[in-house]
């Protein structure tokens, strides 16, 4: 017969289940006897499954009982393994309750009560006789209302108890039997130290409801133990690193609590970060290998370093355990791959290296070249053995096609280096190179600054990267090049070299604006400033094939000097700039770090001071008040470092849903923070769950250690970050994929306008978009992150623009035709994706092989705005024409014409095609329309392929340039050679203008050549047409013209000041012509030095020099003249030449010079008198020519005359009459 317990145990397990009716029977604690504990039953069913019996422990699991595996081990992860302490061995608790049982059959009857049956294993429970074990029972029964039966099985060695009542009561009465009946339990645990205050919680708001309700004990210990071999990622030093815990209680208590703080532990570890560290010799085939991997784990962000990544370490985030996946299923990957890379070596010309097609063979052979870095040619091919091999002949071809032209700039302008080496930068700094290279579709590489600077580099090396097809470009190009540089002479610049090397970074924003208002260029190249005017052209020299020193340009000094006294402001800061050496204490000198350096240094403007830091000292340079108060800062500094040394402390708090993105990903933003500062930042009291749940009001505390000056550095900049980051929200819009691109417009046209508009990102799901908290989770997903307002706002116009999206979203299908269907796809689907993309359609090409075949024609369905559709629509109709309109013509000419219609790079090429109305094709087409034979071939024949309208047009003006060139003549028109200037203009704009009015061309003779005739070639008609232009062009702008002597110029123009006059008085323009430089020379000419027996013992004296003592010092300067040019009216004119001849017949009456001398050169001033007045008297009266010297002059003791010797003695009476009287 069964026992109660059975019965009930049946019951509970849902093994009763016919109708018939159960009588129960129960026996109570006062028929315990003192072996064992008896219960009579009966019952009765017509079911042939037996009863279980009490023996079986699939009815009664045990509670204390020892299972065959031994005992329990405390667990957290797949694999911790944890030695427990000997401690009593508590017993396993196990329940089994009707509400258990999930999928099981229900009772047959239901009621506020409920009967709960579970066992106690013998050896484990504490030693009580029956009536103690009768009286606690009756006792527990009394508190909770229930009601307890109990029975002992000897061949089980367990007891079992039933337990009826209320749920709640029955729960009680369990616990207390359990926590009375019981032995103490002991259980130690072991968990990551990371989830150490997650447990605790802030002020133990989580361990204590654990504790509370368990009835427990729980110790934590403060130190961290490693034990990688208990850790989930033994590679992970966050898991590696765990804390003990030690729960004491009852065996349910403890249970319970370790379960909680196991939850605890999971949520406060659910994600993390692991990373793998990657050999060099497979990192760049990471990518590749693991991007199945990557496909395979969407809810994980794994980032690969690419090949030329200075990273080496895959980093993998996401949730714990597909993160461990992820890990091992990555490790074995690359371990596999590794065995199976090869390193071959080839050896390949340096100058060959820079075209070394590197990404794409990468890309597509999976084999990486790898360049040396010590010069020499071994260049390494890493990858699968028999991938090299394609990869290596790739390379080859790739490379054959290019060849590398070399111009030594540096022997230029006569080898003036320092000058060449400013010309070259200059060219790179306003694009000539790059303008030059791309009209002869070429590359130019010219030395970068650094090398331009470096004193010790005597070359200037220009390189000419071309195909090997391209030798007229490269010729073109080399021209250029040297016509452009033998242009910027010596003497059309500037070199200044006293501005402070501290103050050269001030140069740009000093003389930009003055340099760009005065037509000036510089560059800067150590601390050296090169000035360039902007000069005009002067010569025709493009044909020019080696560096020659050019013509004297026009004079462009003034805005040199312009720009020069602009940097007189420089000069005046290098007054207030001081030096000084702060000595560093031997016992601080370890708390001076770069970055403590770069911490005090930030507390001023960065330009205004520089600091180096040397052995024992540091050196500041800098505006006097900044380096005051560099000093004070670094005396502090030493003073805090002698108090704290590197154990300065303090504690920021910011809210702790922006601490994981302080954090950075993989602790990216953090550590380098704590590099940039050389401090070392502890988050404290960080709450995951709290940071997910953008609580604003909960708080997380950073201690930040380090020398003081860092800590307080590093404290504003993460005070900084904070704020920043705690308005910073991602919005995520549900959004179907079919609107994407839409709504991202041509070309991200619109997404790029919403950015830039809000100041947020925009994220559209993508395979390349990588991972980060702002990308998208699925395809239907589009993220906006940035400032709650801005991300406000753009969603706002966002969705307004996807409603309208899903209201125009209209679909067209168009009929292709099959011989188009390639040109419409274009390679790899270019052509209709770049139509997409412009148009903003979507678009779905609907193939069927055997439909095409019989219709001729294939469906393209397009998706979008009605104003796109028709867009898409025009495009691709205008291909689909061009493919029906394709034909090819081929036309006979004179290979002699070759060079004409080609042009100087290609130039009359592209203008033949562009006016055929070829202008939009794209560079294939465009390349493909016109095509000369092979140099060499003998053939005569031009094919055109293309567009049936525009390949006749082409044929057409190739026909009609061919005739015209054999109708050209060449003719020669005679012009004045002080007038060619004017036929050139300003770098040879009017020569270009009239060539292109005119379709000639038009050579002019070098300036040092003798030849007055100008060259014309064209038709006939227009050379008669160009030559009435340059006629009128080139006639005289003045009516007169005065020849005056070189050696008296001087004298007539009285230094300059008489050209003013006439402009004044007779309103009439001197010019010069080309010698208006030499005129400007003679005019700022020092006097001839006075001779030493003109120097006075004291007081003045007046010496006179006849003209035959004069002729030893002169200089001669017979036969040439300088040119006045007067221009104004008849009248004018003519009273100008009139006064102008006087002063030259004067001049030429000047044999003798005088010399007045004054030890007090302040009396000079009487001579001059008021406004001139006194002087200008002296020389109407005496004929004289006066110079008198400025206080700057070398000889500016001396008044100097000339003029015959009589008019100089009248001079001499009346100077001194002049100083007497005053």
């Amino acid at each position: 017969m069964s026992t109660p317990a059975e019965i009930i145990a049946a019951r509970v397990n849902g093994l009763i289940l016919d109708s018939e009716p159960v009588t129960t029977s129960y026996i109570d604690e006062d028929e315990f006897d003192d072996a064992e504990s008896t219960v009579s039953s009966i019952y009765s069913t017509n079911r042939s499954t037996p009863a279980p019996s009490i023996a079986d422990e699939s009815a009664f699991p045990t509670l204390g009982g020892s299972s065959a595996s031994g005992p329990a081990t405390p667990v957290w992860g797949p694999s911790m393994k944890v030695s427990t302490p000997a401690v009593s061995q508590a017993p396993a608790l196990s329940t089994s309750a009707s509400s258990s049982r999930k999928g099981s059959p229900s009772p047959l009857f239901k009621s506020s009560t409920i009967q709960q049956a579970f066992s106690l294993n013998a050896e484990n429970l504490v030693s009580l006789s029956s009536p103690e074990l009768k009286k606690l029972l009756a006792t527990i029964k009394a508190e909770t209302n229930t009601k307890i039966d109990t029975n002992f099985s000897q061949q089980a060695r367990i007891r079992s108890f039933v337990v009826s009542g209320k749920p709640d009561d029955v729960k009680q009465a369990k616990r207390l039997i359990v926590r009375n009946l019981t032995s103490p339990l002991t259980k130690q645990i072991y968990v990551p130290s990371k989830a150490r205050a997650a447990i605790i919680g802030p002020g133990g708001k989580n361990l204590r409801p654990i504790i509370d309700s368990n009835s427990v004990r729980i110790d934590i210990d403060s130190e961290v133990v490693y034990q990688p071999e208990l850790a989930e990622d033994s590679d992970d030093e966050d898991s590696c690193n765990l804390v003990a815990i030690t729960i004491k209680g009852d065996v349910e208590g403890v249970k319970a609590a370790e379960a909680s703080i196991l939850a605890i532990v999971d949520g406060s570890t659910k994600n993390t970060i692991a990373t793998i560290a990657v050999e060099e010799i497979v990192k760049p085939f990471a990518q590749e290998l693991c991007k199945d991997v990557i496909a395979a784990n969407p809810a994980i962000d794994i980032s690969i370093p690419a090949f030329n990544s200075l990273f080496s370490n895959v980093a993998i985030s996401g949730p714990r355990k597909p993160v461990y996946a992820a890990k091992k299923e990555i490790k074995r990957i690359l371990s596999e791959y590794e065995l199976k890379v090869v390193v071959e070596e080839v050896k390949i010309p340096q100058v060959k290296h820079k075209f070394l097609p590197i990404e794409s063979i990468l890309e597509e052979e999976n084999v990486l070249i790898k360049l040396p870095t010590d010069g020499s040619m071994n260049v390494k091919f890493l990858g699968e053995k028999k991938k090299i091999a394609l990869a290596k002949e790739k390379a080859r071809q790739h490379t054959s096609q290019y060849k590398v032209e070399v111009l030594e700039m540096s022997k230029a302008h006569k080898g003036n280096l320092n000058h060449v080496k400013s010309v070259a930068a200059l060219l790179k700094k306003k694009g000539i190179f790059d303008e030059i290279a791309k009209t002869n579709k070429v590359t130019v590489n010219a030395p970068d600054n650094a090398d331009l600077s470096n004193d010790e580099i005597l070359s200037v090396p220009i390189e000419i990267i071309f195909k090997n097809n391209e030798d007229e470009q490269t010729k073109a190009t080399r021209r250029s090049i040297v016509h452009t540089v033998n242009k910027i002479l010596p003497s059309s610049t500037l070199v200044v070299e006293d501005i402070d090397k501290f103050l050269i970074p001030r140069v740009p924003e000093t003389i930009d604006e003055v340099a760009a208002a005065n037509k000036v260029s510089y560059v800067v190249l150590g601390s050296r400033i090169t000035l360039f005017a902007d000069v005009e052209e002067q010569s025709n020299e493009q044909d020019q094939d080696d560096f020659v020193e050019s013509e004297e340009p026009a004079d462009g000094s003034a805005g040199l000097s312009v720009v020069n006294e602009a940097l007189d402001s420089l000069r005046k800061f290098s007054k207030d700039l001081s030096t000084v050496e702060i000595a560093i204490p031997s016992e601080s000198q370890l708390y001076f770090p770069p970055s403590t350096i770069d911490a005090i240094v930030g507390a001023v403007d960065s330009q205004s001071v520089k600091v180096t830091r040397k052995n024992n000292s540091v050196s500041v340079i800098g505006f006097k008040s900044d380096v005051a108060t560099i000093q004070k800062l670094f005396a502090a500094a030493i003073a805090d470092n002698k108090e704290h040394g590197d154990s300065f402390s303090t504690t920021i708090h910011i809210p702790s849903f922006v601490v994981p993105r302080v954090i950075g990903k993989s602790g990216a933003n953090l550590n380098s923070i704590r590099s940039d500062y050389d401090v070392k930042i502890d988050v404290e009291g960080f709450d995951g769950a709290k940071a997910d749940s953008n609580d604003q009001s909960a708080k997380s505390e950073i201690v930040i250690t380090g020398i003081k000056a860092n800590v307080e550095a590093c404290k504003a900049k993460l005070q900084l970050l904070s704020k920043k980051l705690a308005d910073e929200t991602i919005v995520r819009l549900r959004i179907e994929q079919q609107f994407h691109r839409r709504l991202a417009g041509p070309k991200f046209s619109y997404v790029n306008r919403l950015q830039d508009k809000y100041n947020v990102k925009i994220r559209f799901p993508s395979e390349s978009n990588g991972g980060g908290a702002d990308a998208p989770k699925s395809k239907d997903e589009i993220t906006i992150k940035g400032a709650s307002k801005g991300v406000s706002k753009a969603e706002e116009e966002l969705k307004d623009l996807y409603q309208y999206e899903k209201e125009n979203g209209f679909k067209k299908t168009i009929q292709i035709p099959v011989k188009a269907i390639a040109l419409v796809l274009g390679k790899g689907g270019s052509n209709i994706k770049d139509i997409a993309d412009g148009t903003g359609v979507e678009f779905d090409f609907h193939r069927d092989d055997e439909a095409e075949a019989k219709l001729g024609y294939a469906e393209v369905e397009l998706t979008g705005s009605r104003t796109a559709l028709k867009e898409a629509t025009d495009k691709i109709n205008e291909i689909v024409s061009e493919q029906e309109n394709l034909i090819e013509k081929t036309i006979n000419v004179d290979p002699k014409h070759f060079r004409a219609l080609i042009g100087t790079g290609g130039q009359t090429r592209r203008e033949i095609i562009e006016n055929a109305g070829g202008a939009h094709l794209s560079g294939p087409k465009f390349n493909r329309l016109i095509n000369f034979p092979a140099e060499g071939s003998g053939s005569d024949e031009i094919t055109v392929v293309g567009d049936k309208k525009i390949v006749d047009k082409v044929i057409e003006q190739i026909t009609k340039i061919v005739e015209e060139r054999e109708a050209v003549i060449t003719e020669g028109i005679e012009i004045a050679k002080e007038r060619h200037g004017l036929i050139i203009g300003p770098a040879g704009s009017v020569r270009h203008a009239l060539e292109n009015e005119f379709n000639v061309r038009i050579r002019v003779p070098q300036q040092a050549s003798s030849s007055n005739i100008i060259d014309v070639t064209g038709l006939p008609e227009r050379i008669e047409k160009l030559r009435a232009k340059l006629l009128e062009l080139t006639k005289d702008e003045w009516n007169r013209v005065v020849e005056v002597p070189t050696k008296y110029h001087q004298l007539v123009s009285e230094r300059g000041a008489i050209l003013k006059k006439i402009e004044t008085d007779f309103h009439v323009i001197v010019k010069h012509g080309n010698l208006t430089r030499t005129a400007s020379k003679l005019n700022s000419a020092a006097p001839s030095s006075p001779p030493e027996s003109a120097v006075g013992d004291n007081g003045t004296k007046f010496t006179i020099i006849t003209e035959k003592e004069e002729q030893d010092q002169a200089e001669n300067g017979e036969g040439s003249t300088i040119p006045w040019r007067l221009i104004g009216s008849e009248e004018d004119t003519s009273k100008a030449a009139e006064f102008i001849a006087e002063r030259l017949a004067r001049a030429q009456e000047a044999t003798s010079k005088g010399f007045f001398y004054s030890s007090n050169p302040s009396v000079f001033s009487k001579i001059v008198g008021s406004g001139g007045s006194t002087i200008n008297q002296i020389r109407a009266k005496s004929n004289c020519f006066i110079h008198v010297p400025r206080a700057k002059d070398k000889y500016n003791q001396f008044v100097f005359l000339t003029g015959s010797e009589a008019a100089l003695e009248k001079a001499k009476s009346q100077i001194e009459a002049a100083i007497k009287n005053q």
